[in-house]
């Protein structure tokens, strides 16, 4: 079996299109044809239907199991080989959303590097609902995708999920704003905000927003909208933490995760003098982060310590959101 030929056809399955699976591939769709064609021959069977459009026959669905049942084992005899050695070396890969990288990154990289000195880290940044497919074809070894409850369930008959958290999605304010916005309320609206605050009392200031392709660009957008109120979209990005100076300075209103203001704040403690932060009573808990690996992956000693290192850095979160509900920022 030509692997060549195999890691093209799961990728053509996986696209949907021989043209889709060209470009992912960046070969031509002549190659992808051609690697097709030679699988067809020497299982002597027709993969796909082609019209009225491409669909695996049942000669395509058998192949499908046996060829990543075989990239499993492949993979286990790499991980094998790979440990047999006197030191580890070799890299992680770590999908997760990309607005999530560079907090993760702080938090994890320094503890996993002291481990593993000679390994290398590949983030590789995935919207969440990519990054299952990424860890069925082994292109990823964990992932740590956000689940709600407009997005496609995890397959746990194939992936081990471990929930980390239910996460606390904040209202990031500066104070200003907060000022000329709520006049006879401020500044005992701070006070009363701490425990919770509505989306839709903000909702129409200018907002720092996600990607118009982000899940969570849409969720927010709609329900704003659902309210009555047209939402004023003054920048969007993944890297909301890049623009805490333009919040503090009242250009707008952000939304943050656990995390990432875990990250904002001790990074850049100077700018939250002059902001508020309060928890969104519509999402509170309604986004989940779990940590997700494959159930036939080999648990190597290096991916056994990045788990328990995960599952310690979220645990952190929670003692942080205990600090911000406790203590007055702005």
């Amino acid at each position: 079996m030509n692997m060549s030929d195999i890691n093209c056809f799961l990728e053509v399955v996986s696209c949907g299109s021989f043209s889709k699976a060209s470009e992912s591939l960046y070969i031509s769709q002549q190659a992808v044809s051609l690697h097709i064609k030679h699988l067809e021959q020497t299982y002597n069977a027709v993969l796909f239907e082609r019209k009225p459009a491409l669909k695996l026959t049942q000669a395509g669905h058998i192949l499908l199991e046996a060829a990543q049942e075989i990239i499993q084992r492949e993979q286990v005899l790499t991980d094998a080989l790979q440990n047999s050695r006197n030191s580890y070396t070799g890299e992680l890969s770590i999908g997760l959303p990309a607005n999530r990288s560079t907090a993760f990154a702080n938090e994890f990289i320094p503890r996993f590097s002291s481990m593993y000195p000679n390994m290398s880290i590949n983030l590789q940044e995935e919207y969440s609902h990519n990054l299952s497919g990424e860890l069925i074809r082994n292109r990823i070894d964990l992932a740590l995708p956000l689940v709600s409850n407009t997005t496609a369930r995890l397959d746990t008959n194939i992936l081990e999920v471990q929930l980390l958290e239910a996460e606390t999605l904040y209202l990031v304010i500066s104070d200003t704003l907060l000022r000329q916005t709520l006049p006879d309320q401020y500044p005992a609206c701070k006070e009363q905000f701490r425990s919770g605050v509505s989306l839709y009392t903000f909702a129409h200031l200018p907002l720092f927003l996600h990607p118009s392709d982000s899940a969570f660009h849409l969720e927010i957008q709609n329900a704003i909208k659902a309210h009555g109120i047209t939402p004023f979209i003054r920048v969007k990005t993944s890297l909301t933490s890049s623009l805490v100076d333009l919040c503090a300075k009242g250009y707008g209103i952000f939304f943050s995760p656990s995390m990432l203001l875990k990250f904002m704040f001790e990074s850049q403690r100077n700018y939250f003098q002059n902001l508020n932060v309060f928890p969104v009573l519509e999402y509170q808990g309604a986004r989940q982060t779990s940590l997700v690996y494959h159930k036939q992956k080999q648990l190597t000693r290096p991916l056994q310590d990045a788990i328990r290192i995960i599952q310690q850095v979220y645990t952190e979160h929670h003692v942080f959101d205990t600090y911000i509900q406790h203590t007055q920022i702005g």
